[in-house]
């Protein structure tokens, strides 16, 4: 039997906890070690719904997440968000894998402004995965739900939920797609300089602790990085902005598998 497809699947039931291998979250959320429930650009398609509704104009990114310098497990991701007068709607498609392995998934979602300073939003998931005489075709569907407020001109909240239904993966032992908690509330101590704090629970895991901080010496340029408990997580990254365009590079550092690269690149329409 082949020993990446092994430990693909042991990969597999670690990661589904947060999705991470299914969807890539994009790179400024890989610099954040994942606390991303705040962040207000287009890859809240795939981090909490709700924010989507904060986007200005349309707007379409592409990414590359490579989990553990593991070319097998690259994760290739696309993500559009379209703002309406009262929310916006979005979408992306995920794919990665290996003639073993493979698994794909695509969601739509919508977030709406419930007032002035609070949203929320849903997304539905498909994916499908594909592992050969072992697994054979699997095909999932869950949701997503969001919410978040800003309760001052400085403090905001935002918590998701991800797979509420814990959609099942296999009948095998009743295998399912964990559901995953996360709640976070970021400060803006100045214009330069926010900084989050949060907790992310799977049903299967232990809760893990997250801390991370955005700092903007410049327009064009922005700093980040984070730390997460549970497994111990350290990243960072930086953003570049120029006309229409955002470039994110990022990357992870896991206290035992190592590096995770991250690459993205947003382009906002006129």
């Amino acid at each position: 039997m082949n020993y990446l497809y092994i430990f693909s699947l042991i990969i597999i039931c670690h990661f589904n906890a947060n999705g991470q291998i299914f969807q890539n979250s994009g790179a400024l959320s890989t610099s954040m070690s994942g606390l991303n429930v705040n962040n207000e650009d287009v890859w809240s398609i795939n981090n909490n719904i709700s924010q989507l509704s904060k986007i200005k104009k349309p707007t379409l990114s592409i990414s590359s997440f490579q989990p553990f310098l593991i070319k097998d497990f690259t994760t290739s991701s696309i993500v559009f968000g379209l703002p309406t007068s009262k929310g916006a709607f979005g979408m992306n498609f995920s794919t990665n894998g290996n003639k073993h392995l493979q698994m794909h998934n695509i969601g739509f979602g919508y977030s709406q402004k419930l007032g002035e300073n609070i949203q929320s939003g849903i997304k539905l998931n498909y994916f499908m995965v594909n592992a050969g005489d072992y697994y054979n075709k699997k095909s999932i569907i869950s949701a997503d739900i969001g919410f978040s407020t800003k309760l001052s001109n400085d403090l905001k909240l935002g918590i998701c939920i991800k797979n509420p239904t814990l959609s099942k993966l296999s009948n095998i032992d009743d295998e399912r797609l964990a559901t995953n908690i996360q709640l976070a509330a970021g400060y803006k101590f100045s214009n330069e300089l926010t900084v989050h704090t949060g907790i992310e629970k799977s049903i299967f895991y232990p809760a893990s602790f997250l801390a991370a901080i955005e700092y903007q010496p410049t327009e064009k340029i922005f700093l980040s990085g984070g730390i997460k408990s549970n497994p111990s997580i350290a990243s960072f990254g930086v953003s570049m902005s120029q006309k229409q365009f955002t470039i994110c590079a990022a990357t992870q550092i896991h206290q035992f598998l190592g590096w995770s690269p991250d690459l993205s690149i947003i382009y906002e329409f006129k």
